[in-house]
């Protein structure tokens, strides 16, 4: 059997990520790293702000209409689902709900149905 070389190995594709520029840092408490707790895309549409919760999650922001989107682990998630596109979805499905143009049926996508 022959042994796989690294250039032979699949490789993952690379993520897309939006392009932010880092809006604050602070000393982590124990370990005094600093650590990235706001950030802004370059494009000035999306706002990404680290949350005081359990585990620290991540909120995305719609910075034109102001619309809270999902919440992610990290900002590298985060900055994937504004890249790809998920983010915007989930945007768009809130300001449907907020104006009533919802099926009578419970959209189980939407974050405000459940």
């Amino acid at each position: 059997m022959r042994a796989v070389t690294a250039t032979q190995r699949a490789r993952k594709p690379r993520r897309e990520l939006t392009p932010v520029d880092i809006t604050a840092r602070f000393p982590a408490f124990r370990s005094g790293r600093l650590e990235n707790w706001s950030a802004a895309s370059r494009d000035g549409v999306w706002k990404y702000e680290r949350l005081e919760d359990a585990g620290t999650p991540w909120s995305v922001v719609h910075v034109p209409t102001g619309t809270e989107g999902s919440w992610y682990g990290t900002l590298t998630a985060a900055r994937e689902a504004t890249a790809n596109g998920s983010a915007l979805e989930y945007v768009e499905r809130i300001q449907a709900h907020q104006r009533g143009e919802h099926k009578t049926e419970r959209d189980i996508r939407c974050g405000r149905c459940n």
